[in-house]
């Protein structure tokens, strides 16, 4: 057997996350939406999802920043106990991966769905936004926000695309994929 084709592009995106990205309610691995997004784009997508750690500790943030990339997807949200919590390391965490990426698309995204602690919601989300418009506001021309949320937002039976209420499902994959 020869070796496969390679990508169009040699360094990787790399999505850092939650049980979300980690494909925790796909039927199979190749329909958690960070390998949807490989087959899409043709390129290889490293999937760093962790179910309940992913929480941006400076040790992590900083073995992130050491690894070639293209992208980094920045998602986990979910994971972050609080908002408080995700005040104190979100926009740290995304100031480290600038400093040692200062020209990569980093892409943010608040959770797909605010079912879990939905009187925290808007107070979570607004931690990403305000780590995106500090982005903005220092002149970064290369930061992205995604609204969680848009996903799935306006559907019929917004529910039918969760196994939990928190994780999607196959279609709710796909949904996410085709946002990002």
């Amino acid at each position: 057997i020869g070796a496969g084709k390679p990508y169009k592009n040699k360094k990787p995106i790399i999505i850092y996350g939650s049980s979300i990205v980690h494909g925790t309610g796909a039927s199979r691995p190749g329909l958690a939406y960070s390998n949807i997004i490989s087959r899409k784009l043709d390129m290889d997508v490293v999937n760093l999802g962790f179910s309940g750690n992913a929480k941006a500790e400076l040790p992590i943030m900083n073995y992130l920043a050491s690894l070639e990339m293209s992208l980094f997807v920045y998602d986990y949200d979910h994971n972050a106990p609080n908002p408080e919590y995700l005040a104190e390391t979100h926009k740290r965490g995304f100031d480290i991966m600038r400093a040692a990426h200062p020209d990569i698309p980093i892409i943010l995204i608040s959770r797909p769905n605010v079912a879990t602690n939905p009187s925290k919601a808007e107070e979570r989300k607004k931690v990403i936004i305000d780590t995106y418009r500090s982005a903005l506001d220092a002149g970064d021309k290369n930061v992205y926000y995604i609204d969680g949320e848009s996903f799935f937002l306006g559907m019929e039976g917004e529910s039918d695309f969760v196994i939990d209420g928190v994780h999607p499902n196959d279609v709710g994959y796909y949904l996410m994929a085709e946002g990002i």
